[in-house]
C-alpha cells in the first residue's frame, strides 16, 4: 500500500492540478461544454475511471469527506480500489454515508439521497461525446455544438420512437443543459436524469482515456431530449421492491439466482439507512 508520506497530496503534481481545475472553470462557466484536458497517466488502467480520479484528486482538500460508488454500490472491486487510493495519498476521511460526504466520485449512478450544496458529484466518464453516435468529425460536432444544431440527435431519437415505441437508450441518455449545449450525463440510467435538474450539488464529469472535461453548475436547468407527443420514460419496476429492505421507489438491480429472478437496491446506503430505520421503528 502507498504510504501518504510517500507521494505529493493528492498524487498529482501542482501543475497538472492547476491544468485541471483551470479546465473545470471552464466547465463550469460554460455548462455542458466539453472541455479537452492533459490528460496524466494514473495507477489504474484507462477506462477504469482515470478521468473522475484525476478531477477528484485536483479538487480534493484534507477537510473533505469522500465516498466513491460503483453502480450505486460502496462496496464493489471499483469502489473500494479507487477509494482507497485516494484516502492513501490524502489521507481524507472516508465515508459510505451520502449526506456526510463532500466529494462522491460515482460511475453510473446517482445517489437515492437528495444531494445538498456544498456537495460535488464526480463521475467517472467513458465517452463524453454525445454526438459520437450521429456524426464521427470532431470538427463537425464542435460546430453543431456551437450552432445547437442536434437536428442528427433527434432523427436518431425518432427512428428508435417510431420503430421501438421508445430509445433504445438505456443508459447516457442525451440532456440538454442550461437551454444549449446537449450532453451526455455518463451512463448513468434515465432513473437518475431527474435528480440533475436543478440540483444544489455540483456535478463534474471526467473522462481520462478520451481527455475531455464537461459540468454542470448547482441549480442548473437539465433536461432529456423528448417528443413534445411522447413523455420521458424511465425504468419502472411495477410490482417490484427490494427483498432486503422493501423499497419500491428507487432503482433496483436485478439479480438472476438458481431459484429465480430477485430485486435489490442499487444504492446499498440507502438500503442499509432504510434496514435501520425500521430497526429503530420496531425497537420504539
Amino acid at each position: 500500500m502507498t504510504r501518504q508520506s510517500d507521494v505529493l497530496f493528492g498524487f498529482l503534481d501542482e501543475d497538472a492540478k492547476k491544468e485541471i481545475r483551470r479546465a473545470l472553470l471552464k466547465a463550469v462557466a460554460l455548462p455542458g461544454y466539453i472541455v479537452p484536458f492533459a490528460s496524466r497517466e494514473m495507477p489504474v488502467a484507462r477506462g477504469w475511471g482515470t478521468g473522475g480520479l484525476q478531477v477528484s484528486l485536483s479538487i480534493i482538500t484534507e477537510d473533505d469527506t469522500l465516498k466513491v460508488i460503483d453502480q450505486g454500490c460502496d462496496g464493489s472491486v471499483n469502489a473500494v480500489n479507487i477509494r482507497d487510493f485516494i484516502t492513501a495519498v490524502t489521507g481524507v476521511s472516508e465515508t459510505e454515508n451520502t449526506t456526510a460526504a463532500t466529494i462522491i466520485q460515482t460511475r453510473h449512478r446517482v445517489p437515492e439521497h437528495q444531494l445538498q450544496e456544498g456537495q460535488i458529484m464526480v463521475y467517472q466518464v467513458p465517452y463524453p461525446e454525445v454526438l459520437d453516435s450521429v456524426e464521427p468529425d470532431t470538427a463537425r460536432q464542435k460546430e453543431m455544438h456551437a450552432n445547437n444544431d442536434y437536428a442528427k440527435l433527434w432523427v436518431l431519437l425518432y427512428e428508435d420512437t417510431s420503430q421501438f415505441g421508445d430509445s433504445r437508450m438505456a443508459s447516457g441518455y442525451p440532456v440538454a443543459v442550461n437551454g444549449h449545449y446537449v450532453m451526455d450525463p455518463s451512463p448513468i440510467p434515465k432513473f437518475d436524469i431527474a435528480k440533475l435538474n436543478m440540483s444544489p450539488a455540483l456535478h463534474l464529469y471526467g473522462a481520462g482515456r478520451e481527455k475531455r472535461i464537461y459540468a454542470i453548475p448547482p441549480y442548473t436547468e437539465v433536461t432529456p431530449l423528448t417528443f413534445a407527443d411522447r413523455p420521458f420514460q424511465v425504468e419502472a419496476f411495477p410490482g417490484k421492491a427490494c427483498e432486503r429492505c422493501g423499497s419500491s421507489r428507487v432503482f433496483l438491480d436485478e439479480v438472476h439466482l438458481d431459484d429465480g429472478v430477485h430485486y435489490f437496491c442499487s444504492d446499498t446506503f440507502h438500503c442499509d439507512t432504510t434496514l435501520d430505520s425500521q430497526g429503530d421503528d420496531h425497537a420504539a
